[in-house]
């Protein structure tokens, strides 16, 4: 018996999505920012991390800029990955976006990585 290259209703999850996209805007413009993210990833983890968490709670660059007390033209850099504010600043940030800021110093030990997370207070 080989196996199916198809998922339990018949259609490849790629495939099924191309159909949610040829259907709906939102979906297409939601898979698109994704798209953008995941490219940002690779550039700055945490460009893209404050991008997604934007998007995902449908807050604007300007609503963000304001709750945190800073620039519109700091979060569109922040999120380009082009700029990294002041602790301080990155820590309003992510109170906006309902997280805590965490900072981790890591080292090498005889080979073994050893992590120590802190929250910024």
């Amino acid at each position: 018996m080989s196996a199916s290259p198809h998922g339990p209703v018949g259609r490849r999850a790629a495939e099924a999505a191309r159909g949610r996209a040829t259907r709906s805007e939102p979906y297409r413009e939601a898979r698109a920012e994704y798209e953008r993210i995941r490219a940002l990833r690779e550039v700055s983890p945490i460009a893209a991390h404050l991008r997604e968490r934007r998007f995902e709670l449908g807050l604007t660059q300007q609503a963000v800029a304001q709750a945190a007390g800073t620039s519109h033209s700091a979060i569109s850099r922040l999120e380009k990955g082009t700029h990294m504010p002041q602790l301080t600043t990155l820590q309003r940030i992510a109170a906006v976006l309902d997280e805590e800021l965490i900072v981790c110093f890591q080292r090498t030990v005889d080979g073994e990585v050893e992590r120590e997370f802190a929250a910024v207070a």
